[in-house]
């Protein structure tokens, strides 16, 4: 599997984590991943496939490249023959908001087509994606296309980044109440925005961040102190940790410890979300 990532420069470092390329060569052509949650939005372009489908235990759906994956907080599966090639975009929590006219909350664990959003140009996205010859030019692309939307939408209220960046800090969640107060906004007020720019509560919001904070410590093959791991990661205990991984990853942390690495690759949801 060849994977690469752009950090793109101010100021769309400000609202996007990353710019990522994947792409993984098999015998079969088929495959399917376990995508984990990370409490933000993404942009989705499959370089082969016109549709992506994506699966849960309860139900399964099928949505137009390039697609806006929204705030997910359960393991899901991409299934077929995406990942031959693909390329994406992580947003940072809230700033997907900066450049799409969606309400976040309105993607919670689903996707949406860009084409729903904006059709022109959604397809003259994916024309200019596909036409670039390589994928360093492919991410640039990307960012060109980010940067152009970037001068036409309002900023996130300053409220909603004072609040992500110290709910992600991870480690001991901090209480909501205090940073509700902190906003000087009021509570229905303060959980209203930031749900519309994140997709999620706070107090969601933390518990997956969290999660992602507890994922990322685990390592394949390597032993784990899951009681430690529990602490050091902000959770009351050992049982609280497993509670929090069923819920968001459909696993027990020492059955996803088994996963790697082949599910480890999509531990970013650089892949959907």
């Amino acid at each position: 599997m060849d994977f690469s990532i752009r950090r793109p420069p101010f100021p769309l470092s400000e609202h996007v984590e990353l710019i990522w390329h994947r792409t993984i060569a098999r015998a079969d052509g088929r495959s399917c991943h376990r995508v984990y949650p990370n409490g933000a939005m993404g942009l989705f372009i499959d370089l082969h496939e016109t549709t992506a489908t994506f699966s849960t235990d309860d139900e399964s759906s099928t949505v137009r490249i390039p697609l806006i994956a929204g705030p997910w907080t359960r393991s899901f599966f991409v299934g077929g023959s995406q990942f031959a090639s693909a390329i994406g975009v992580v947003f940072r929590p809230g700033g997907a908001s900066r450049f799409f006219r969606v309400r976040a909350h309105e993607l919670h664990n689903t996707d949406v087509a860009l084409r729903d959003l904006h059709s022109e140009e959604a397809d003259r996205l994916l024309n200019d994606v596909c036409s670039s010859t390589d994928a360093a030019t492919q991410m640039r692309t990307i960012e060109r296309y980010l940067l152009g939307k970037l001068r036409d939408v309002a900023p996130v209220h300053p409220a909603v980044r004072r609040s992500v960046a110290q709910l992600a800090r991870g480690g001991g969640v901090p209480r909501v109440r205090e940073i509700q107060r902190d906003s000087g906004l009021s509570h229905t007020r303060f959980i209203q925005l930031f749900r519309e720019h994140v997709g999620l509560t706070p107090k969601l919001f933390c518990r997956v961040r969290r999660f992602r904070m507890a994922l990322d410590r685990i390592q394949n093959g390597m032993p784990v102190n899951w009681a430690a791991l529990a602490t050091d990661c902000g959770y009351y205990d050992q049982a609280h940790l497993i509670h929090d991984f069923r819920a968001f990853a459909g696993l027990t942390p020492a059955q996803y410890q088994r996963t790697l690495p082949d599910e480890g690759a999509l531990r970013t949801g650089a892949a959907a979300s």
